[in-house]
């Protein structure tokens, strides 16, 4: 027994040597998007060096109504203050993932013991199954794309609580009744900090309650059981899945206004979504879709595309399949519930983008499980079997190290997802943005006009057009017509037009490309002021006020610029961006305009306690209790007082 524990180990250690070999090319990339906006908040209020700052970083999430707050906590293990170094938050990562694939391990072997497998078969199947996931290539993504670390933390969660239950689950059936206390414990704990660190981690209960069901358990002995799963599994869940089917109108309502699919064309692409999942997870690929998938097809009826039916009825068939077998074969059952459960939020009916990668790693955990389970049994085809035990990890890990090494070399990566994605927009403007910082911008051009063709009124195209006409001599008419059309109408005016328009600011003012001035910049911001769309969102409406006040202040118009800064504010209660407006317009030789915009700033209020909905009402709560704010505009409302005494 000992000499085969100690063989165990050596293996278990073998495999996370291998994966980490296979992903550590991949640690010495850099920040890719939502990194940026993820990672800000460690410098947006100073360095993060005090329980006070610690309190006002934790709670300045804008993601899912919990902000994220333990996966904002641990970026801390990497950085106190930004800007900073990737490398840290990529190393962690790949400890992080490290650290699942050991749960995941220990998880697999109390189930494999749940379903009276011998010690030595369980173990060896658990080694492979945990061995396959960590190393598999689809989720090179989920790793080194640092954000995605509030995908990973769930799992974390996720699996030390099923390995939690099942030891739990075992105890009681030995007839341990105080195990109901462990039960409990590891749903109320898992959970909260599941969905802490990401909103789909509340799918904790559905998912231990999918592999209990499947488990078989002595009748005599399972009266305790039945009441643990009871009230800790199938109360949470029932609840859980009424609020979603209570939330589907405002759910639709959101798409109809934020995206270009309704919530019903949503629900029929998405069986096309998981397998395609599916299809990468059974035939994995060195180079998969990566992060560039707003060139998915979507299903407009069910034979529109005609994958959309066949798709449909093969959900349902699998899990026909997973219910039908959870008594004569549960490791099938468990594993197929265990995917479809997992992927019931973020590719059910809830308004968010229509496929991401990361969305497995929690899914798609004990897929590998049943298979394992066959090729580590006894009976007909063993030579096969065995070499199938060790080609395939290897196989993987050499698939994972060329994923990887594209992970680390960003100019390569940018042309390979170019490549990968031709009906992207993001990913053509990706590739088109790096061709040009490497002097090739006549490339640049022919891609995203190229893109363009089949999107014309794409921002983010459009906008990356601009920069590369600039180096190649200046905008045409056609060109600002395009993108003054693709401001004003664009269904999804993102907040990277906005950006790139404050920005592009400087050269328009500068007049140094042709075609795009100061009156151009003007007619894009009023354009995006207008879009239908941008009238609907808050965030969006005060985006672009504050350009239209940027561009005021540069053409010497004061008063228009504080009156555009107010609106802004208005829409959208921002006291930072008011405190840097008020700062801009004291620069600009304005003080008492700037004070003005300080009194506006001055007078917003936190919500009562009573009137908290999501975390960014906690922040500011816990901003006015510190007196942060009130600070900022006493100091800066002191410096503009000093500076017009010195000027009298």
């Amino acid at each position: 027994m000992r000499q085969t524990d100690s063989l165990h180990r050596l293996w278990l250690g073998a495999i996370l040597v291998l994966t980490t070999w296979a992903l550590w090319p991949g640690l010495h990339g850099g920040f890719l998007f939502d990194d940026t906006s993820n990672l800000e908040p460690l410098g947006a209020y100073g360095t993060v060096d005090s329980p006070s700052a610690v309190a006002r970083y934790a709670t300045s999430g804008i993601a899912d109504p919990t902000g994220r707050p333990v996966a904002l906590l641990s970026f801390l293990i990497d950085a106190h203050n930004w800007p900073a170094d990737p490398y840290p938050f990529k190393r962690t990562n790949l400890i992080l993932h490290l650290l699942n694939g050991l749960l995941l391990f220990a998880a697999l072997v109390e189930l494999g013991r749940a379903i009276k497998l011998d010690r030595e078969r369980s173990h060896r199947a658990a080694l492979l199954a945990a061995g396959l996931w960590m190393l598999h290539p689809f989720f090179v993504s989920t790793t080194l794309y640092i954000v995605q670390r509030e995908a990973m933390l769930p799992a974390t969660f996720t699996f030390g609580a099923l390995w939690a239950w099942l030891v739990f689950r075992r105890r009681l059936l030995a007839g341990q009744q105080r195990a109901i206390r462990g039960m409990a414990i590891v749903v109320v704990v898992g959970t909260a900090l599941s969905t802490l660190s990401k909103a789909n981690g509340i799918l904790l209960p559905a998912l231990l309650l999918v592999v209990d069901c499947c488990l078989p358990a002595p009748d005599a002995k399972a009266a305790g059981l039945r009441t643990a799963r009871r009230w800790m599994l199938w109360l949470p869940t029932i609840v859980l899945f009424a609020a979603v089917l209570m939330s589907i109108p405002g759910n639709a309502a959101f798409a109809v206004a934020n995206r270009t699919w309704t919530l019903g064309q949503r629900m029929l692409t998405e069986p096309r979504v998981l397998f395609d999942y599916l299809a990468q997870l059974w035939i994995p690929r060195p180079f998969s879709r990566g992060l560039f998938n707003d060139g998915f097809v979507v299903s407009r009826s069910l034979l529109s595309p005609w994958t959309t039916l066949p798709a449909l009825i093969g959900l349902v068939v699998l899990a026909w399949i997973g219910w039908s077998t959870r008594t004569r074969a549960p490791a099938i059952a468990i594993a197929i519930g265990f995917y479809l459960v997992g992927q019931s939020l973020e590719s059910g009916p809830m308004p968010l983008e229509i496929y991401f990668e990361h969305r497995n790693y929690v899914p798609a955990a004990l897929m590998f499980w049943p298979l394992a389970l066959w090729l580590t049994g006894e009976g007909s085809l063993q030579r096969l079997r065995i070499a199938l035990m060790f080609t395939l990890p290897l196989l993987f890990a050499l698939e994972t190290r060329l994923n990887a090494s594209l992970w680390g070399d960003a100019t390569q990566q940018a042309l390979v997802w170019g490549q990968r994605n031709p009906d992207s927009p993001r990913a053509q403007a990706y590739a088109a943005q790096f061709e040009l910082s490497h002097g090739q911008p006549d490339r640049a051009e022919r891609r995203l006009r190229n893109a363009l063709m089949a999107r014309p009124l794409e921002i983010q195209l459009l906008v990356n057009l601009v920069d590369t006409r600039c180096q190649l001599g200046g905008m045409s008419g056609a060109d600002q017509s395009a993108l003054l059309r693709s401001f004003e109408q664009a269904p999804d005016p993102t907040f990277l037009a906005s950006k790139w328009l404050l920005d592009s600011l400087p050269t328009a003012m500068a007049g140094t490309c042709q075609g795009f001035g100061i009156t151009q910049a003007d007619q894009l911001a009023q354009a995006f002021a207008r879009n239908p769309v941008t009238a609907t969102l808050p965030g969006r409406q005060s985006e672009a006020q504050h350009l239209l006040g940027e561009i005021a202040l540069a053409e010497g118009k004061p008063a228009a610029a504080r009156a555009a800064f107010d609106r802004a504010y208005s829409a959208d209660l921002r006291l930072d961006t008011a405190l840097e407006q008020a700062a801009e317009l004291a620069s600009a030789g304005q003080p008492a305009l700037a004070l003005q915009h300080l009194d506006l700033a001055a007078s917003n209020k936190a919500k009562p306690w009573y009137r908290w909905r999501h975390m960014a009402d906690l922040h500011g709560w816990v901003m006015e209790r510190q007196g942060f704010w009130q600070g900022q505009i006493d100091e800066l409302r002191g410096k503009i007082l000093d500076d017009m005494r010195n000027r009298n």
